[in-house]
């Protein structure tokens, strides 16, 4: 039986995609570590997009499909610098290839924040506590994203987020709530 999810939001635009990534970036912590599963086209980008702007990172964010991660400086919301580490595994053909180019360097960064895409191509073993965000392709603007925490770090995140973008209410609600 599949778990529930504990946040599950519809996102009716990729403007409101990106302001979800903005909400979790205000409880962003450094070491956090966020894995976003979902087809080509569900948002995944587009919500990192997101969380970039709420970590104030000047830089242009896209996927880094081809070589596999990018590093943004940003600013956490008290002012302490992060860097903000995009990664998509898509490219990947087995697990063994992640320690061609040292992710558990970007892991054990204590000033990072980890967002990777398609988390599905790594070993699971490879990733303790952390947030899994699912999202799905509804309709050509419309996205279901889907939190499940692994660790009590990450439910608080998780609530923290409800609190803000559903008034802390406990269903599903959308984006723009």
């Amino acid at each position: 039986m599949e778990r529930m999810p504990a946040l599950d939001l519809i996102s009716h635009s990729p403007d409101q995609t990106r302001r979800l990534g903005t909400h979790l970036a205000r409880f962003a912590e450094p070491g956090d570590l966020y894995l976003l599963s979902g087809s080509l086209g569900s948002g995944k980008t587009t919500l990192v997009q997101g969380i970039a702007r709420g970590l104030k990172v000047g830089d242009y964010v896209q996927s880094p499909t081809f070589i596999l991660a990018m590093e943004h400086a940003g600013l956490l919301p008290d002012g302490r610098p992060v860097r903000l580490y995009h990664i998509d595994l898509y490219r990947l053909e087995k697990p063994s290839e992640l320690l061609t180019f040292g992710i558990e360097d970007y892991l054990a960064d204590p000033q990072g924040i980890v967002v990777i895409e398609w988390p599905e191509h790594a070993s699971t073993d490879l990733f303790d506590d952390h947030l899994l965000i699912r999202l799905e392709f509804i309709a050509e603007t419309k996205r279901r994203l889907m939190f499940y925490p692994n660790g009590q770090r990450y439910q608080r995140l998780v609530d923290q987020v409800r609190q803000e973008v559903a008034g802390g209410r406990r269903r599903s609600t959308t984006a723009s709530d």
